[in-house]
């Protein structure tokens, strides 16, 4: 298995049940944790909060499969793996050539060896996040950072965080199920060894993102004190 902070959180969409556990015994060799939905319409209708999924495998089949596929790009951030098989070559051939060109989303055949399967999931996860950085954004769930701005929402609502604040939460976001030590964490925003200081600013800063971000159960966070090493903002959902 994987170490928590470098294992891949995958949303599986497939309807059929002998290709989807072939699939999942492939991603729990790879030491990935995977969220099962039997079709788009049951991930978009989902009430979880997917934030932690760093991709989207979805298996090619039944009607309507381009607007289906829209639709949970439009909702979702997470770059796209379709799953492809003889029988659904058509359906692919209808698909947006937007789709196929794009780097956040990649195509591979049911078939395919695990070995591919991971190489490709690795890939997409470096594009979507060279893609990201690029446009001077980062994206988590319902939250969002302006980097360039130094802004932060949750969902559309503009969360009120000082620059400090900002720095401290992307920082969390960014190194989400991780343990972020106070040494990193005050050299990073005051520039300092924390053995130095004898303030509280660290908890007092960690105390105002959780509020004003509400992260908390509701929203599927915990962010949490590790005695004698720092903290960690954790996703509740894996």
């Amino acid at each position: 298995m994987a170490d928590k902070e470098k294992m891949l959180f995958v949303a599986l969409v497939d309807g059929n049940l002998v290709r989807r556990n072939s699939l999942r015994q492939q991603l729990d060799a790879l030491g990935c944790a995977s969220l099962i939905f039997d079709s788009p319409c049951e991930l978009i209708a989902t009430q979880r909060d997917l934030g932690a999924v760093c991709c989207m495998i979805v298996a090619l089949q039944g009607d309507d499969i381009q607007s289906k596929i829209q639709a949970v790009m439009e909702r979702y951030d997470s770059p796209m793996l379709l799953v492809t098989s003889q029988d659904s070559y058509s359906t692919l051939s209808l698909l947006e050539q937007s789709f196929i060109n794009s780097k956040k989303v990649d195509v591979i055949h049911d078939s395919c060896s695990r070995h591919e399967l991971n190489w490709r999931l690795q890939l997409l996860k470096k594009n979507a996040n060279s893609i990201s950085a690029g446009a001077g954004f980062f994206n988590y769930g319902i939250y969002s950072f302006d980097i360039k701005r130094r802004q932060a929402w949750a969902g559309s609502e503009k969360i009120p965080l000082r620059p400090l604040e900002f720095e401290l939460a992307l920082e969390l976001f960014r190194n989400i199920n991780s343990v972020l030590t106070r040494e990193k964490l005050y050299a990073l925003l005051w520039n300092e060894p924390s053995s130095s200081v004898k303030s509280r600013k660290l908890d007092v800063c960690i105390s105002n993102v959780r509020k004003k971000m509400n992260l908390d159960a509701d929203r599927g966070f915990l962010l949490k004190s590790i005695y004698g090493t720092g903290y960690e903002l954790s996703s509740l959902y894996f």
